[in-house]
């Protein structure tokens, strides 16, 4: 086991079968090369991306298909080839969440910029796609204020975090 002492998160036992390796960090933070991945709560759309390299980081991250069914990715023969992706069966894809402070009907994700990670090897890439946004709401206007009632309530009752 890894032991991952954070601020967020206190200590952390990872099983090193559960890492995921990206070798050229995600954009911004290069020195971060490996990663868990765990769900913020039982229920819920989001994960935990914490790095084990720099405890201190860790990002809000989703499956991006589970917001937008019409999405469309295409990984070149060269970012699959450096996580060793042969069958797409295996690779798994999640964005990066930014929640703006108060105001968490707002939350977008990095369309952009999405990971992919080959599920067999654990190895991952961050690569980037011209034609999304990243900075794509993941809120339509139209739910934003019942969006934001809803995560008001969440925040006054306290998390059960499953790790």
């Amino acid at each position: 086991m890894i032991e991952v002492h954070g601020t967020r998160f206190g200590t952390l036992s990872i099983d090193p079968d559960d890492v995921i390796r990206l070798e050229d960090g995600l954009l911004g933070f290069p020195m971060s090369r490996r990663y868990v991945m765990f769900p913020y709560s039982d229920d819920s759309s989001f994960f935990w991306l914490q790095s084990v390299d720099e405890p201190e980081i860790s990002f809000i991250v989703v499956n991006p298909f589970d917001f937008f069914s019409d999405l469309e990715f295409e990984v070149s023969d060269a970012d699959a080839g450096s996580i060793g992706l042969e069958k797409l069966e295996d690779v798994e894809m999640f964005t990066l969440v930014t929640i703006p402070e108060g105001h968490p009907e707002e939350m977008r994700t990095n369309l952009a910029g999405p990971v992919i990670v080959n599920v067999s090897t654990r190895k991952g890439k961050q690569i980037l796609l011209s034609q999304y946004s990243a900075r794509q709401p993941l809120i339509p206007q139209e739910y934003r204020a019942e969006a934001r009632e809803q995560a008001m309530r969440e925040i006054r009752q306290p998390k059960k975090m499953a790790v």
